[in-house]
């Protein structure tokens, strides 16, 4: 009898859910500046009106990012930054120059924000999603990164072995890698990727200990500070050294 599996919803169904809510907060954040600007209360605000004709809406795209949702990790990490960017771009609505009475540096600081939005929503967006785009066909879409980056082993062998086999799968990682420091006494090694299509290059720490008669290792991978997506690139050294130290040692 064939096992019924369960239904985690479509993509497409998120996607719905989520160009909703960010149509809404966009409309709702430009539409309190223009209120703010144009009533002097709060009591004047039409938010009544707004509520009414919103709240079905906002319903329905719960509805939608509940269908299609997935996993809970995922499902902040692919919609938060859109409603975050459509939240930005409803408060370009804001202009300083009507605001004679805040502070200089308030000033400055809301200009640099007018500007950095529209590269924000042009620019970092797409090539966001298309670093989750990457994790989903990966299959590693729903877990954390500190999770998909680190793996722990262990090995039933002697200390110099696990450490050699460490240095050895590093020729495992596409393009190979280069160590920068060892030391065996204290049984740790840095190593550094070169620059690869998904990225400028990682770095890569093995912390070898030996646990229960056992050797744990615990490997690492971390793209350089200066670039803060990997395209599943750290997830893919981490699986490669993990599965050349298993089969060597079965």
């Amino acid at each position: 009898m064939k096992q019924k599996t369960k239904n985690t919803g479509s993509p497409l169904w998120f996607w719905i859910g989520a160009l909703i809510l960010a149509l809404i907060i966009f409309v709702f954040s430009a539409s309190i500046i223009d209120f703010i600007e144009r009533y002097s209360t709060i009591s004047e605000w039409p938010i009544l009106g707004m509520l009414v004709v919103d709240v079905p809406l906002i319903l329905f795209g719960i509805y939608c990012v509940r269908k299609g949702k997935g996993y809970l990790y995922s499902l902040k990490a692919d919609l938060l930054p859109v409603l975050i960017i459509a939240l930005l771009m409803g408060l370009l609505r804001f202009s300083p120059r009507e605001w004679p009475e805040l502070l200089f540096l308030t000033l400055l600081l809301v200009s640099l924000f007018r500007g950095a939005a529209p590269v924000l929503a042009l620019v970092f967006l797409p090539i966001y999603l298309l670093h989750r785009r990457a994790l989903r066909k990966m299959g590693i879409v729903n877990i954390p990164r500190s999770e998909r980056n680190r793996k722990i082993i262990e090995l039933q062998c002697s200390y110099d072995e696990a450490f050699n086999l460490c240095m050895s799968a590093l020729n495992s990682v596409k393009g190979g890698a280069r160590i920068s420091d060892m030391d065996r006494s204290l049984g740790f090694i840095v190593a550094k990727t070169g620059q690869t299509m998904k990225g400028k290059g990682e770095v890569i720490t093995f912390n070898i200990r030996e646990v229960n008669d056992r050797m744990r290792i615990e490997v690492i991978s971390k793209s350089l500070r200066t670039q803060l997506l990997d395209y599943g690139k750290n997830y893919e050294n981490v699986k490669k050294i993990a599965d050349f130290l298993e089969n060597k040692t079965r």
